[in-house]
């Protein structure tokens, strides 16, 4: 079996080999060439040194990422490359990263210490394949399986333990019986992991084809990943959030939301604040979750294209339909209401340049000269939004602050 490589990742290869060092291509790139797929990125590794590799590249541009772990970075044709040495890790004593590393010149070594059969694989143009642990057969049966025993890998990194769910939520694999059995014990140990980590691998998860089928599956590990959710998972309302999350709009925040949004919004901004998430997810989920309940009509939608914006207007509307579906209404009636609604939307944003604060022809400044001060400002601002939305003043400057002045003395 060949494959086509990159040029910038063949000619890395080609170097490290006419230098006389064994080099694959490893990991998720031949995992994703055995499924047919396209890679998105590529990693080297190889028997060659940190020191060997800085020799073997001494013309090109190198970026020290991790030489003490045995990996450099360097730059071909402006693509980045990471290419690490072969490596055997060390003790675990943290539960999350080895306390030493070894080199080797064995390629089947450094396959040995990874997560999944499916990840274990390397390939080289010269030699083909190398896959000592079943990759291609798992890969061709669709299962995520763990390199040697289960227990022992998550014991070594906790964080694995979301990896698993979330490679069976991207790539619709189930868990191997083993590998299953070993996530679900091993789940405390998420306890020992960065916020941040966990809730990277839970927005991969969230946004996989098979991600209501993962979380229906393993209520007891997101209990253990994401806080607030222990009593949720427990009841009957987990099996209409799962539902909710599949027929959500595949991105981030509406996710978040279908996952979060029976907790309401002060618990569901409690739990992204742990976890750490960006501020601008928070905002977003955080609107979608509170106005989740207020059901989107062509008659409201003006209403609530000044009070959430466009965009989040258009995932608020998918999201409702979800709900309903999830619910166990008729698909077809919420999908025909979600269509009216998001009509309505389009029609406005085509009638009307402004819709949210940041288009209004007056600011915070202008009312501030009017003698509003403090959360008076922003209720005018939002008055005076819904005033141009719903067509009863133009948003022009003189205009809107006339009509400030009028509704400051009513």
């Amino acid at each position: 079996m060949r494959f086509e490589l990159p040029q910038p990742v063949a000619r890395a290869l080609e170097m490290l080999e006419e230098a006389g060092f064994a080099s694959y291509a490893v990991g998720g790139c031949v995992r994703d060439w055995v499924l047919g797929a396209a890679p998105h990125d590529y990693d080297i590794c190889t028997a060659a040194s940190p020191a060997d590799m800085q020799r073997v590249f001494r013309a090109e541009r190198t970026v020290e990422t991790g030489v003490q772990h045995g990996t450099l970075t360097v730059i071909l044709s402006g693509m980045p490359l990471e290419i690490t040495t072969f490596r055997v890790d060390g003790a675990y004593s943290d539960g999350r990263h080895p306390d030493s590393v070894r080199f080797t010149d064995r390629v089947e070594e450094d396959l040995s210490r990874r997560d999944f059969t499916v990840n274990a694989m390397a390939y080289s143009p010269l030699r083909g394949i190398v896959d000592p642990f079943g990759g291609q057969e798992d890969c061709r049966r669709g299962i995520i399986r763990c390199v040697g025993e289960a227990e022992a890998r998550f014991s070594e990194d906790g964080l694995r333990i979301l990896r698993a769910l979330r490679f069976s939520a991207r790539l619709g694999f189930p868990i191997e019986e083993k590998t299953a059995r070993a996530v679900r014990v091993r789940r405390d140990q998420l306890k020992a992991i960065s916020r941040e980590r966990i809730a990277a691998e839970m927005g991969g998860l969230l946004l996989g084809k098979d991600a209501g089928q993962v979380l229906a599956g393993y209520p007891e590990v997101i209990a253990a990943a994401v806080p607030g959710l222990t009593e949720l998972t427990q009841g009957p309302a987990w099996t209409r959030a799962c539902c909710r999350v599949d027929a959500s709009p595949g991105e981030e925040a509406a996710r978040w939301a279908a996952l979060l949004m029976d907790l309401g919004r002060d618990a569901a901004r409690a739990a992204m604040k742990e976890l750490k998430l960006s501020n601008s997810l928070q905002e977003r989920t955080a609107a979608l979750v509170a106005n989740a309940p207020v059901r989107v009509t062509p008659g409201n939608a003006w209403e609530m294209l000044a009070r959430v914006g466009s965009e989040c207007l258009e995932s608020l509307i998918a999201l409702q339909r979800a709900d309903r579906i999830a619910a166990g209404e008729d698909p077809d009636a919420a999908g025909r209401d979600a269509a009216l609604a998001e009509e309505r939307r389009r029609e406005l944003l085509r009638e009307h340049a402004c819709h949210s604060l940041r288009d209004l022809a007056v600011n915070g400044r202008d009312l501030s000269a009017l003698g509003l001060r403090g959360p008076g400002i922003g209720q005018m601002l939002d008055r005076l939004l819904l005033q141009v939305v719903r067509g009863e003043t133009p948003n022009e400057r003189d205009a809107l602050l006339a009509r400030a002045r009028e509704l400051l003395n009513a």
